[in-house]
């Protein structure tokens, strides 16, 4: 397998099985976001997943950027 990317190794194949743990997939308007949790009412954004080619141009979804979970009901 080929994998042309330009994100380091260690995002692709993380070495530490708990930082693979500690990240979770959430849906966006633009496509998907890979986050972690930074306590019980925040995570921080590892990378966006999206097809949209402007989606990356958008701020709110910036690496590290702190976002806040939305309530359950």
């Amino acid at each position: 397998m080929i994998l042309y990317t330009m994100m380091p190794h260690e995002y692709i194949f993380p070495t530490d099985h708990e930082m693979f743990l500690s990240q979770k997939v959430i849906p966006c308007e633009s496509g998907q976001l890979i986050v972690e949790q930074v306590n019980p009412d925040q995570y921080r954004i590892v990378r966006l997943i999206s097809s949209n080619a402007n989606a990356f141009l958008n701020e709110k979804y910036t690496p590290g950027t702190i976002i806040q979970a939305s309530p359950r009901t």
